[in-house]
């Protein structure tokens, strides 16, 4: 007997197919099965945060140690987003209020190094020069003038800094900026990231996260190495290649993308040309892609040291002969360019002297310059663009102030970084621009006042200018810049200047500067100073440098907190209790502040029993 069950009949349930789910209804698992994997993410995320963990990277922060809720700052750990766990220098965390005050005209100026001020401190960068040319210019406006310049940043990083920064509501924006754009963050030409160009803010997003931060935290990384070492992952960048192209075409897009958020907050915007130091630093890449038979190398060759001997003994004509020469086999050669245009300019042919010394920058294949191209970049940007965008051309400034026939060491002290000249040129170059075309007034040449002058107005010592040729002089021993052929030359004229200001102090300065370490008095040689003056019983002198630090820094405590010490040094309780009345209005919840109200607190008890 077979089974009753083997051929039944399906039931009408049975029959029923199960339909697969929708595309839609997919979505919904979909996004809680990412929600559960990036859970534990996000909760070890607001672990970190609320464990105070990590750094905060907004660039505009709340003032630390102050009473008041509407004093804020530039955020010092801010570059981090663009540079990770490697603290760079910059922005300037002075203090600025948030409701602006109607009284104050509030400029922030966004770019790298050249913005910062380096290898000065940023107080004597061009941004505070051009405060204090525009304060006099317009003495019935308060200006303030917010250096947002980040070291080693491009146009990448500076279209999220030009975002954040309209938050502190400024009446204008000034961009300086070019030099980067290869090295620096997102560069096409960078080892700061292997990423895509069009992926880096997707980076700086990621750097911001706390896991992040805990992450690099654990990973080993070389702290020997300087920046400049590190970041250029390509020095040999041909002027007609797809690399610079590429470069410029980015660089053109970020300036878009910057002048369109100052436009959309309704912030007028200055877009300036950068200048470099044309004359007096060798291109560091010296021979060209150019592929040469091994006839025409030796040809080239022979001309060159033929024009180098001649050069010794002053025949300029015939120097310039073998390096016509030289230059017919090989056009792009950047030394040949570079030696000719000295030539010309030793034959006092200033024109094509400057043409041949801004060809030379060009074909450098170390792109630490910016092309010269990039001037008429930032022209076009600002022309197609009006209403609003104001273009300055501090480079063709540059070429008409210099003493030679291109800008040299009278305003830079390498590459691109500005000796004070060059800072105070730049600012003035930018100060007329805001004068007559942004506020619409007459320019007064009158009211410059002479170097002198502008020194007192800066507080700026000789103790700035040593450090400074000191870092510069550790920089030309670096690579790229020790490729330089010229690089002994170039290294002694800035050994030499260091010399020549060493000399101008007096003996018991000159012991208490070199005891001192190149690394603590990099940006902040006056509180250096002041404290090796109160150690070795100069109490006068370190009040002096206190008073000059407090000067520059109004928003710093360490100026006071020393001044204090000085002057109870020196035994005058009343005037220090005024200083430390001063300094408990500006940030009271300091820690030093709050040491020496405790240390006052029981010497009075102490007295009182």
């Amino acid at each position: 007997m077979s089974n009753s069950n083997e051929h039944a009949e399906p039931t009408a349930d049975s029959r029923v197919e199960r339909q697969p789910l929708s595309r839609r209804r997919k979505w919904p698992f979909r996004l809680l099965a990412i929600g559960m994997s990036l859970a534990p993410l996000l909760l070890l995320e607001l672990g970190l945060r609320i464990g105070g963990f990590g750094y905060e990277t907004k660039l505009i922060v709340r003032a630390p140690h102050t009473a008041s809720n509407t004093t804020f700052q530039f955020n010092p750990p801010a570059d981090r987003a663009y540079y990770g766990p490697v603290d760079l220098s910059g922005p300037e965390p002075r203090h600025f209020e948030i409701s602006k005050p109607d009284s104050v005209y509030r400029i922030v100026v966004v770019g790298g190094s050249t913005v910062a001020g380096f290898p000065y401190p940023f107080e004597l960068a061009f941004p505070k020069h051009l405060e204090v040319i525009l304060q006099r210019q317009l003495p019935d406006t308060r200006f303030q003038v917010l250096n947002a310049g980040i070291t080693a940043i491009n146009s990448f990083s500076e279209v999220d800094v030009v975002r954040q920064a309209v938050k502190c509501e400024p009446d204008l924006i000034v961009m300086h900026s070019g030099h980067n754009e290869f090295y620096g963050p997102g560069g096409s030409a960078s080892n700061s990231s292997s990423l895509t160009p069009a992926l880096y803010p997707v980076l700086q997003a990621v750097r911001r996260q706390r896991a992040f931060q805990l992450i690099t935290s654990l990973i080993p990384r070389r702290t020997d190495a300087h920046l400049f070492e590190t970041l250029p992952a390509d020095i040999a960048i041909p002027l007609d290649g797809q690399v610079l192209k590429d470069t410029q075409a980015r660089y053109r897009s970020n300036l878009e993308k910057i002048v369109r958020i100052a436009k959309h907050s309704r912030i007028p915007i200055v877009l300036s040309t950068v200048s470099s130091n044309l004359r007096d630093l060798s291109p560091l890449q010296t021979t060209s892609g150019v592929v040469l038979t091994e006839r025409e190398a030796q040809e080239q060759q022979q001309q060159l040291k033929k024009a180098m001997r001649h050069m010794s003994y002053k025949k300029y004509e015939l120097a310039l002969e073998q390096l016509t020469q030289a230059l017919r086999i090989d056009s792009s050669h950047p030394l040949l360019t570079y030696r000719r245009a000295q030539c010309l300019e030793l034959l006092e042919r200033h024109e094509e002297a400057a043409a041949a010394y801004a060809l030379a920058a060009d074909l450098d294949g170390c792109r630490l310059r910016a092309p010269s191209s990039f001037a008429n970049v930032v022209r076009e940007v600002a022309a197609n663009e009006p209403g609003g965008v104001y273009f300055c051309d501090v480079a063709t400034r540059f070429q008409s102030v210099s003493r030679f026939a291109a800008p040299g060491s009278d305003l830079f002290l390498e590459h691109v970084h500005y000796n004070l000249e060059g800072n105070w040129q730049a600012a003035r170059s930018l100060a007329e621009c805001i004068v007559e075309d942004v506020i619409g007034s007459a320019w007064n040449a009158e009211r410059l006042p002479d170097n002198q002058r502008r020194d007192t107005l800066l507080q700026v010592t000789p103790f700035d200018h040593l450090v400074a040729d000191a870092q510069t002089v550790g920089m030309l021993e670096i690579s790229p810049f020790s490729l330089s052929p010229a690089r002994d030359e170039e290294a002694k004229v800035v050994q030499n200047r260091w010399r020549s200001t060493y000399e101008t102090l007096s003996q018991a300065d000159q012991r208490l500067f070199t005891n001192q370490s190149l690394e603590s008095m990099t940006h902040n040689v006056l509180l250096v100073m002041g404290h090796a003056y109160l150690l070795s019983g100069r109490e006068g002198r370190a009040l002096g440098s206190f008073q000059r630090h407090i000067a520059r820094r109004p928003w710093d405590a360490a100026g006071y907190v020393g001044a204090v010490m000085a002057l109870r040094a020196q035994g005058k309780s009343s005037d220090a209790q005024e200083v430390l009345d001063r300094v408990r209005e500006i940030t009271p919840n300091d820690p030093q502040v709050r040491q020496l109200l405790e240390s006052q607190r029981r010497r009075s008890e102490g007295e009182a029993r």
